[in-house]
């Protein structure tokens, strides 16, 4: 067959089967969620019993993005809940925008590290926010 010189380079890996980004990113999205999830759920296990409400669990994947919607819980214009929703959108996107990033990019393996050191260091950050909020509301 022969092959069309004006083709992109992009189409001709299409035509040959190249199906590598989705299981990339894929695997990406998994690594990601390695190193984020662990810092709440360790948050929520040492902190479990000093929770008053059920929902306070929210807190340990937003104590720091939940500085931005303070005004507005203070001023009551939303819920609750409205915040927690927000908290777990924030927390999802940093989850889910890097490796989608880097899908795109077709970063190198050195990028990927520094992306998911960062990923965990943003869980990390928002757990122990948490934590403090919750040891500060119990003294």
């Amino acid at each position: 067959m022969k092959q069309n010189p004006y083709e992109s380079p992009a189409n001709e890996s299409k035509a040959a089967g190249d199906t590598r980004p989705v299981p990339t990113l894929l695997m990406f999205l998994l690594q990601s969620l390695v190193v984020m999830i662990p810092w709440p759920l360790i948050g929520i296990g040492l902190m479990y019993g000093m929770f008053d409400a059920p929902d306070e669990w929210v807190l340990m994947f937003g104590g720091i993005s939940i500085f931005v919607a303070v005004p507005l819980l203070v001023f009551d214009v939303v819920t609750e809940a409205t915040i927690s929703a927000f908290i777990l959108a924030v927390w999802m996107s940093c989850l889910i925008l890097p490796p989608a990033f880097m899908k795109r990019k077709r970063a190198s393996g050195q990028a990927r590290a520094v992306f998911l050191l960062m990923q965990s260091g943003f869980s990390l950050g928002q757990a122990a926010m948490g934590v403090l909020m919750i040891l500060g509301k119990s003294c």
